[in-house]
């Protein structure tokens, strides 16, 4: 599931209409209770929205690439809805990360996560800008993060931002599928063409 922009009708464009502030403990008593999750900041709700086929096909890809490629190392793949805190009052919820050690949790609830080590976003037209913008500062908050993977889901085409040493952040972009994903951090590659296997992708999008 994709977050739905704050403050904005993702399907008329049109502003929301403004929305009650709720308490953290609201936040996470209500969306406990929820069918649908809901990202949160500072006070406000903001409810996921349903995902595309490909969308879908490439999170199942990629989940299923990534825990061959960890096998053998102490890391987890984990999926959305689960939940990150990346500050005592903003909850976010990446399509998919992974954890290397101990996962840290924010309660005792085991539902939200605090040290995720990889975070993925397969991108989509309406949360693209909010993806490789706001919530890439967002995720930047969180000590434990080194790397973060932009999957395009209507071309083969991802873009790796690492942290580097003196922590500043260089962007890979590998596109085609005959081109290989490198995932530093976790001493991992993976080829576009496993990533979009069985995903329609616009001729002119393949990079051949």
């Amino acid at each position: 599931m994709k977050r739905r922009l704050p403050r904005t009708n993702r399907r008329t464009g049109k502003a929301a209409l403004p929305v009650a502030k709720v308490s953290v403990e609201e936040y996470l008593a209500m969306d406990r209770a929820a069918e649908v999750p809901s990202e949160y900041h500072d006070g406000e709700m903001f409810p996921m929205v349903a995902v595309s086929v490909a969308h879908s096909a490439i999170q199942a890809n990629l989940s299923r690439r990534l825990a061959e490629r960890l096998d053998d190392k102490p890391c987890r793949v984990f999926l959305a809805p689960l939940r990150v805190r990346v500050s005592e009052t903003k909850f976010v919820l990446p399509d998919m990360m992974v954890v290397c050690g101990k996962p840290a949790l924010a309660d005792e609830h085991n539902d939200t996560l605090t040290n995720p080590k990889v975070i993925v976003e397969i991108l989509s037209p309406s949360t693209a800008d909010y993806d490789y913008g706001h919530k890439f500062i967002l995720y930047r908050r969180i000590e434990s993060f080194e790397e973060y993977l932009l999957v395009s889901q209507d071309q083969a085409r991802v873009e790796v931002l690492r942290k580097t040493p003196d922590k500043r952040w260089l962007i890979s972009t590998y596109e085609g599928l005959d081109a290989v994903a490198n995932v530093e951090s976790l001493g991992i590659s993976f080829s576009l063409a496993e990533i979009y296997a069985g995903v329609e992708l616009p001729a002119l999008a393949v990079g051949d």
